[in-house]
């Protein structure tokens, strides 16, 4: 069972496996936790910074006042005007913008306000913070050259000069899509900035009017000029139809002069004309009517005519009264009864007087038709000799009709425009505003620049911008691995354990500070020390379970990371697990593991080596272990560690001693722990926590890593006071962790 082989991932097979996860929370959080007060620092820093700079600039007031163009226009006068009206589509309404922003409008204001006598907008002195912000970032705001942008010589220098100053203060808006317009300036002294507000609307307001007096004055003149061009017009066409009437001797039928009497005749003579004809229809219609009637056999009495005449109503009544009499006598006598024979005979006549007077209607109803078609014919006998003789001055007529119309047209128009000027007079001298100011500028009360408020907020955000952007940059900056997880996720390969590091309280054991970590180990067995190398031993032996390691090699990369106090802690771990444990000092160059012990002047490895020394003088006893020291000083380290001998020498170690610890110089300075990796078992391999360079680490572990002797990685020297911001289980620290260890 390989336990290397379980961890160890390709690159590539890790890359995937990253893409996987995606975003992990937890190392937001860890992220957060560990860097948070270099990036609250960081943004307090900049907002402080911006609070200085906001008490150096000259703070800016804004006043702002609002005027509103008036888009209705009731005609007073009841007439439509002459004069241009504002027209309020959304064109113009932008267009009075630049009228406001306008260099003549703002002319008004600089030599009314005498702004040309202001430090602020007048004269060339040395501007401000706000001055030099604006003109940085808006380069046309400024153009504080009078003779480069004087395109007009009737403005003086520096009447201009203020006028840009004055512009580059101004802000005109219209406000959403309304009729109103904001004007907005801006200036150091907020009294002044509500003067010059208003003074802009007053003067914009008063140009508005003045204008349209202006238009109204033009309209006068030239409607005056061409009412008399058309005065001359009509009395021309006047005298020529009064010439014209004189020469061909026409009478007027009337006081205008207008008809003839011939054409007064004729038209009387048409009138008559069609109410007899009119009158011939409705006889004619009444007497046809009663002729079919009369001839089919109907009931002649229910014409009209005879409905109304009064005959015929006495004698129905009289008809009435008979019948009424007879069916009386009926009653009481029989037929032939003189009385009943009298009453029919009575009866009879009325009936006989009722058909005569009938007939006698029908006759009268011919006559009124004759009568009428008659004077039909005799009108119409003379309307046309009337139209005879009229027809004679035809020509005269229809020159003299267009003599009149030519006159009419004339005196038509002369009226109206006579009319118009009238009117356009009395509206030069009243007119209804067509700008008013609605909402006048007050003195601000805070001041529009810096806005201290949003300066401060967007400090802050820049400032925690920086913040995390140091802290990434520090993250990424930071050359050593931080977690064990990092380790094994970069690398693919196992930590076995994270060694803390030993603060002062803690190598305190009965009074006494312990200097070594092997000592303090043997001292405080439960402690979370003694516990990582516990974990290492345990973690080699379960790297091969079917051939546990002997001979375990301890290096690292660079010095000062913890190899030899690890090797040496190894060694009495093994120890005290009742195992006969081997030391050896194989870093022949510097040999600390010898020193530690003292045995600097005894022969060691190098003598053992060279034959110089027997096995049984070099090996000594000391708390239990057996230390083999480093020896004689060599010039060829390398060569003696891969000689035979040495395979030789490890070969017949392992038949005396349980467990053999190796100490090696560092891999990334030499090769001693190379050469020494095929005759081992197992390679453990040693990383100062958070200063290993991670590309060194993980150059010299690909190398160990080929033949599968790497039983995994130790982190060293691990800061517990900072682990938690590396993670809640990067490393086993807290309360919940603590109560198992008895440092």
């Amino acid at each position: 069972m390989n336990v290397q082989g379980r961890f160890a991932l390709p690159d590539d097979r890790v890359e995937e496996q990253d893409k996987r996860e995606g975003l992990d929370l937890r190392q937001l959080q860890d992220f957060v936790w560990r860097r948070w007060k270099l990036v609250v620092a960081t943004a307090l820093a900049v907002m402080v910074i911006a609070f200085f700079i906001i008490l150096m600039v000259t703070p800016r007031y804004t006043a702002t006042v609002q005027i509103l163009l008036d888009p209705k226009k009731n005609e007073v006068f009841g007439a439509e005007s002459l004069l241009p009206e504002l027209n309020l589509d959304s064109g113009n309404v932008d267009s009075q913008i630049s009228v406001i922003q306008s260099t003549n409008l703002l002319r008004h204001v600089v030599e009314q306000q005498k702004l040309t006598d202001d430090a602020e907008f007048g004269g060339a002195g040395k501007p401000g913070p706000f001055r030099l912000l604006v003109g940085f970032l808006f380069p046309s705001k400024l153009a504080d050259s009078p003779v480069a942008a004087n395109t007009d010589e009737t403005i003086p220098p520096d009447v201009l000069h203020t006028i840009t100053r004055l512009k580059s203060s101004l802000e005109v808006a219209r406000v959403s899509r309304t009729y109103v317009l904001s004007i907005s300036v801006t200036s150091e002294d907020p009294r002044k900035a509500a003067r010059l507000a208003n003074a802009i609307a007053e003067v914009y307001v008063v140009d508005q009017l003045e204008a349209r007096y202006e238009a109204a004055r033009a309209a006068s003149k030239w409607l005056a000029e061409r009412i008399e061009t058309l005065g001359d017009q009509v009395r021309a066409s006047e005298e020529a139809v009064t010439k014209f009437r004189q020469e061909n001797n026409l009478v007027s039928a009337s006081s205008e002069g207008k008809i003839t009497i011939g054409e007064q005749q004729l038209s009387e003579i048409s009138a008559q004309l069609v109410a007899a004809r009119a009158e011939t229809a409705e006889r004619k219609s009444k007497f046809e009517q009663a002729s079919l009637i009369q001839s089919s056999g109907g009931n002649i009495q229910a014409i009209p005519d005879v409905v109304r005449s009064n005959v015929i109503s006495d004698l129905r009544k009289q008809e009435a009264e008979a019948s009424s009499r007879e069916a009386d006598l009926v009653s009481r006598y029989s037929d032939s009864h003189p009385l009943v024979i009298n009453a029919r005979a009575q009866k009879r006549d009325i009936e006989r007087s009722i058909s005569a007077e009938v007939v006698r209607i029908i006759s009268n109803l011919n006559n009124d038709y004759q009568v009428a078609k008659a004077h039909e014919e005799s009108l119409a006998a003379s309307l046309k000799q009337a139209s005879g003789s009229s027809s004679l001055d035809n020509e005269v007529g229809v020159r003299l009709r267009e003599l009149e119309r030519t006159n009419t047209a004339n005196k038509t128009l002369f009226e109206n425009f006579l009319s118009r000027a009238k009117i356009t007079s009395e509206k030069s001298n009243f007119e209804e505003r067509e700008a008013r100011v609605i909402s006048p500028a007050t003195k601000p009360s805070f001041a529009s620049f810096p806005k201290k408020t949003l300066v401060e907020s967007i400090a802050g955000v820049v400032g925690l911008i920086v913040g995390v952007a140091g802290a990434v940059a520090l993250d990424m900056l930071n050359a050593g691995f931080l977690t064990p997880r990092a380790l094994e996720e970069k690398l693919g390969v196992p930590v076995l354990a994270s060694a803390p590091l030993l603060a002062g309280r803690d190598r305190k054991v009965d009074g006494k500070i312990i200097t070594e970590p092997s000592q303090y180990l043997m001292a405080r067995p439960l402690s979370r020390y003694a516990e990582a190398i516990r974990a290492v031993r345990v973690g080699v032996q379960m790297a091969d379970v079917d051939n546990p390691a002997k001979v375990v090699l301890i290096t690292s990369s660079i010095p000062q990371e913890g190899k030899t106090t690890t090797a040496i802690s190894l060694a009495f771990s093994a120890q005290k697990a009742g195992l006969n444990v081997l030391l050896i000092d194989c870093d022949l160059r510097h040999p600390t593991i010898t020193k530690f012990f003292k045995l600097e002047a005894a022969s060691g490895l190098v003598d053992l080596l060279t034959g110089s020394a027997r096995e049984e003088t070099v090996f000594v006893k000391i708390d239990g272990i057996t230390v083999l020291p480093a020896g004689t000083k060599s010039q060829n380290p390398p060569d003696l560690l891969s000689s035979e001998r040495m395979k030789n020498i490890i070969e017949n170690l392992r038949e005396s001693f349980d467990y053999i610890v190796v100490d090696t110089p560092p891999a990334g300075l030499v090769i001693d722990a190379k050469i020494l990796a095929p005759i081992v078992d197992k390679i453990v391999y040693v990383v100062r926590w958070g200063s290993t360079p991670r590309e060194l680490v993980s150059q010299k572990l690909s190398e160990f890593g080929r033949d599968r002797k790497l039983a995994g990685v130790l982190l060293t020297l691990v800061d517990e006071a900072k682990t938690p911001r590396y993670g809640q289980y990067s490393h086993y620290s807290g309360y919940y962790y603590n109560k198992y260890y008895k440092n």
